[in-house]
């Protein structure tokens, strides 16, 4: 019987080594070949592409529009979790959420209303539109501050406008045009002074009365027969013009107003009308007996303040 020797069963270590590299690479071969991606001849895409990128969103009621449709699946479905994903913005865009997006600004408005109520679409944040129709009377500041949104002008009225809220004058659909109410006690000219508001023009009759002394209508500042003081001589204003006493731009009250009068003194003080300084014939006996047949600037001169002679 042949003797078979040690050496002869085990193998040689270089040898051993040849053979284990051998079997290595013809393992690395065949994984490597099972591991190749299943493309697909019509579409150049593979398995895993077509089930990811070729998937209609649209089956989970949350269609991918805008900025989502970029966004990679991995961002929204953290550790590959597809149950429970948010519906909703604030689900993704509030801070602490499993998904990871973009935050609402520090600066933004405070509000409750959900985000897609003014963020009506998915490409940008900006261009909002709020919905004033819920808003609380009186609060537009709130907001409107120069900060958070866009505030009063630099421009802007003083005065009584500045203390008052905003939707006092402007309405929700537009800054202008705004509407005073001037209701409101106050003095005109604390606005009308030609810097916050329209104010005297400059061939305005000098005077230091308070406009709304004469100008009793808020429609319009014209209109001289519709503006005079509260203690003004009754007159028909369709039939006289205030041309035919206020002549040359004579101021409203002081002598000078009877200055450039042409017509006789009798036309307003022979009358029954009632006006400031009238006086009364009964109260000088015969005056009109004995002087009747004088013109009154006889005695009476239009540089006088009064009746006295």
């Amino acid at each position: 019987m042949k003797q078979i020797t040690l050496d002869k069963i085990f193998l040689k270590p270089r040898s051993f080594m040849s053979a284990l590299l051998v079997l290595s690479l013809s393992l690395f071969s065949i994984f490597a070949t099972a591991a190749q991606p299943d493309v697909d001849a019509s579409s150049g895409k593979t398995q895993t592409e077509r089930s990811t990128r070729d998937f209609n969103h649209m089956v989970t009621g949350f269609p991918l529009t805008g900025l989502h449709a970029t966004v990679e699946c991995a961002s929204c479905h953290v550790g590959g979790v597809f149950k429970g994903t948010p519906r909703n913005c604030a689900g993704c865009h509030t801070e602490g959420m499993r998904v990871v997006a973009t935050l609402k600004s520090l600066k933004h408005l405070v509000t409750t209303e959900p985000c897609e109520v003014c963020h009506t679409n998915t490409v940008s944040f900006y261009g909002a539109r709020f919905n004033h129709g819920k808003v609380v009377a009186g609060q537009c500041s709130s907001c409107h501050n120069g900060i958070i949104a866009t505030g009063r002008a630099p421009s802007h009225t003083s005065g009584k406008k500045l203390t008052d809220t905003c939707d006092h004058c402007h309405r929700t659909y537009a800054w202008i045009p705004a509407t005073w109410n001037h209701t409101v006690g106050g003095f005109c000219s604390s606005c009308h002074n030609g810097v916050d508001a329209t104010g005297k023009s400059a061939g305005h009759i000098a005077t230091t009365d308070e406009c709304n002394n004469c100008h009793t209508t808020q429609l319009t500042w014209l209109g001289a027969l519709g503006a005079k003081p509260s203690n003004h001589i009754l007159y028909t204003p369709t039939t006289t013009a205030c041309s035919s006493c206020h002549i040359g731009g004579t101021v409203v009250t002081g002598n000078t107003l009877h200055r450039y009068v042409s017509t006789s003194c009798r036309t307003c003080h022979n009358s029954t009308a009632t006006y400031l300084g009238k006086m009364s014939k009964k109260t000088l006996g015969n005056h009109e007996g004995s002087t009747a047949a004088q013109d009154c600037t006889s005695c009476h001169r239009t540089q006088y303040t009064n009746w006295n002679i």
